[in-house]
């Protein structure tokens, strides 16, 4: 692992001491008014101490009307910012580097949630179509995504409130912004034809329904400067209705990946996720990609990473390329050294090895999930339940809060 496991530049400035990611993953631990707890703190300090090059926090809500989980963060006042700051604070005090990632769910909601039944807040989407599925175990019922959906009147609102939200990302000590732009949420039902049937200069055409992404994308680089900000895209996603035919796929992140170089960003997430089927390297059965729809399938052993990862990492490209879905390391290992990517992105053996780095360098095997589903969203009985508790190969420093 002598690839994976040697230290780079990020952005030119943000020094890693290796070239592995731990990913962005909701937790619903934040049960101080969408706010990190010490248990928070303890989660990412304990994986920064173990020496991962860069984490990227769980994605967090830039507004209340944008809150699909209960007890996931927020990052909308001063109060929050406080917050966040003790797990930069912690991270950085053992050599960590940590990206916030700001996230809006758009029509992926149920508007009888607690935090928009709360505020009387709307479900807001580009247009409104419903989103089917959906399983929301705390309501009545169970029922699924809403019906009930407001159309976006004024997208630069928004757009204003994601600046807001990584201004104060800022002030709470982050290396960095990672945009998600995948997954079936706000800035995703911008980009798919069959989620935004608007008709102004946001819908149509491939570059009108880019337009409010990178206008995002755009308004976190006034703040931050784009080499410390990165963006997650998925072009075969199937999640949450996402999936589109191969000419749409094609066609949108030809246009949306040639914008995305032009601002010369300090690297691009390409997420594989809708055209994998396997077991996860940890053997977890979490995940399980289903088939895809009639007329949106895509060609026999699609790799995105195929057809798009020379549009990003080429010659003289300044943005780096990262990996995401389900690579083994030995994987990552492999497409580091023949030049292909630059770095990889782990999510979920992060929450079982707290030690994942150590376990890594020493060869021992990783540990599995062996307490099934409830370990990534509850319910849990105590803070550190399935979240800081699960033991270490190895001896390491161990960080506190």
């Amino acid at each position: 692992m002598s690839h994976l496991l040697s230290p780079t530049v990020l952005g030119d400035t943000i020094p890693l001491r290796n070239r592995i990611c731990m990913g962005a993953m909701t937790r619903n631990r934040c049960v101080d008014n969408a706010k990190p707890t010490p248990a928070t703190v303890k989660h990412y300090a304990e994986r920064a101490a173990d020496g991962v090059g860069l984490i990227v926090v769980e994605g967090t809500f830039i507004a209340p009307h944008g809150a699909e989980w209960p007890n996931a963060p927020m990052m909308f006042n001063e109060e929050h910012a406080e917050a966040w700051k003790k797990v930069t604070d912690a991270v950085h005090r053992v050599g960590g580097k940590v990206f916030f990632q700001p996230w809006h769910a758009g029509r992926i909601q149920n508007e009888n949630m607690p935090m928009l039944k709360q505020h009387q807040l709307p479900v807001l989407a580009p247009s409104r179509v419903k989103a089917p599925g959906g399983k929301y175990r705390s309501l009545e019922g169970v029922p699924g995504h809403t019906e009930n959906i407001t159309e976006i009147q004024d997208p630069q609102a928004l757009v204003e409130q994601y600046r807001r939200s990584v201004a104060l990302a800022k002030k709470a000590g982050f290396d960095g912004v990672e945009l998600l732009s995948q997954g079936g949420y706000l800035l995703h039902n911008f980009l798919c034809s069959h989620t935004n049937l608007r008709s102004d200069c946001y819908g149509g055409s491939v570059p009108n329904r880019c337009r409010f992404p990178l206008q995002v994308l755009d308004a976190i680089i006034s703040v931050w400067g784009a080499r410390r900000v990165g963006i997650k895209i998925c072009p075969a996603d199937d999640y949450n209705d996402t999936a589109v035919s191969y000419a749409e796929l094609t066609e949108t992140y030809t246009y949306y990946i040639a914008e995305l170089m032009k601002r010369e960003l300090g690297y691009v997430t390409l997420c594989r996720r809708g055209c994998v089927v396997r077991r996860t390297q940890t053997g977890d059965d979490f995940f399980m990609a289903t088939p895809r729809p009639q007329g949106k399938e895509l060609p026999d052993g699609y790799d995105p990473l195929t057809q798009f990862g020379g549009m990003i990492n080429y010659p003289g490209s300044r943005t780096m390329l990262m990996v995401n879905h389900e690579y083994t390391p030995q994987e990552a290992e492999g497409l580091i050294q023949e030049g292909r990517i630059d770095l990889a992105c782990f999510a979920r053996p992060f929450i079982y090895n707290p030690d994942f780095v150590s376990r890594l360098k020493s060869g021992e095997a990783f540990a599995v999930n062996d307490r099934g589903g409830k370990v990534n969203y509850g319910p849990f009985e105590t803070p550190d339940q399935d979240y800081n508790d699960w033991p270490r190969a190895t001896p390491t420093a161990t960080a506190t809060a």
